[in-house]
């Protein structure tokens, strides 16, 4: 996976979410289309769609409940079969609320392929959020290029 387009919008609701969900860390899923990002290179976020965490310890763990995860698919064949469109869950977002936007380890043991990984992070100085996009690759979450479409 070379690089991942994100629409604005998602990217703001990510960014939010990270805030609005502090000190705990937010999670959610990406909806988009893969293969179809304006250079067909990788996968195009259109939304962030924002879920609950139901980790034991939300503070320094994320993990998004089955039922949202399977919401987001079936959500997507109802609109691939109302429009002729392709929808699907092409990743996952989640919030370093004390950190910046690097992957755990945990993040990685958990990670699995063909998904993108969106980590808000916090900046140390400014307390701004820097958001970055990460897939599995040879066992290891890589950065991969995230751009931003308005």
């Amino acid at each position: 996976m070379g690089e991942v387009h994100i629409d604005r919008e998602a990217l703001t609701a990510i960014v939010a979410h990270a805030r609005r969900d502090h000190p705990n860390e937010c999670c959610g899923l990406l909806v988009g289309r893969t293969g179809e990002g304006p250079a067909k290179a990788g996968p195009y976020v259109l939304e962030a769609v924002p879920a609950s965490n139901a980790a034991s310890d939300p503070a320094r763990r994320y993990e998004i409940p089955p039922v949202d995860y399977f919401a987001q698919i079936h959500r997507c064949r109802r609109i691939n079969e109302a429009r002729a469109e392709t929808f699907a869950v092409v990743g996952a977002y989640h919030s370093h609320p004390r950190s910046g936007p690097e992957p755990s380890d945990t993040d990685t043991a958990q990670a699995f392929r063909d998904f993108v990984f969106v980590i808000a992070g916090a900046t140390a100085a400014s307390g701004g959020m820097e958001v970055r996009a990460y897939a599995l690759e040879d066992e290891t979450l890589r950065q991969v290029e995230l751009i931003v479409v308005d």
